[in-house]
C-alpha cells in the first residue's frame, strides 16, 4: 500500500498476516501487529520525531483530551474486532490453541498494547500509528497524520 505524504512522495506499508511461520523455531507465531513501514529512510525520519519527544507529547495530549482518548480506544477496539474476524475466518485450526489466545484477547489492542483503556494513554511508538494510518483508511488517526506531514 502507498500513501502520499508531506516531504515523502509515498510511504510503503506491509500488511502482515496475524499468524506467521517462524522458520528457525519451525512453529506458527501470533503477530498482533498487522501493518509495518518498509522504507528504512521513512522509519529513520519517524525515529527522529520520536527522539524529539513526540511519543510523550501525544501520550499526554491523548490522556488529557477525553474525545481524543475515546477515539484512540475505539481504534484499538476496531483492531480487536478485525483481528478476531481474520483469525476465525483464516485460522480456525488455531482457535483453541493457547499460544494464539493473544489474538482473541479483547484487552490486547493495536501492536499488542495492553491496558489501552487506562490513562495515561500509551503511545508505544509513532511508527505503529503511522503504519496503521497508512495501511487502512479505517485506522486514520492524528498521530499518523502529524507524522506524514512532518517527516
Amino acid at each position: 500500500m502507498r500513501k502520499v505524504c508531506g516531504n515523502v512522495k509515498s510511504i510503503d506499508v506491509f500488511r502482515q498476516e496475524i499468524i506467521i511461520w517462524d522458520r528457525e523455531r519451525k512453529i506458527h507465531v501470533p503477530q498482533p501487529t498487522r501493518f509495518w513501514i518498509l522504507d528504512k529512510d521513512v522509519r529513520a525520519r519517524i525515529s527522529r520525531l520520536e527522539e524529539k519527544g513526540f511519543i510523550l507529547f501525544f501520550s499526554e495530549k491523548i490522556s488529557s483530551d477525553r474525545s481524543l482518548f475515546d477515539f484512540f480506544i475505539s481504534l484499538h477496539e476496531l483492531e480487536i474486532k478485525e483481528r478476531i474476524k481474520i483469525f476465525k475466518n483464516k485460522y480456525p485450526q488455531f482457535l483453541h490453541h493457547p499460544r494464539f489466545s493473544v489474538l482473541l484477547d479483547k484487552n490486547v489492542g493495536i501492536g499488542g498494547i495492553r491496558n489501552f483503556r487506562n490513562r495515561p494513554f500509551k503511545v508505544k511508538c509513532l511508527h505503529l500509528w503511522t503504519a496503521y494510518h497508512s495501511g487502512d483508511s479505517k485506522f486514520e488517526n492524528p498521530i499518523g497524520e502529524f507524522v506524514l506531514k512532518n517527516i
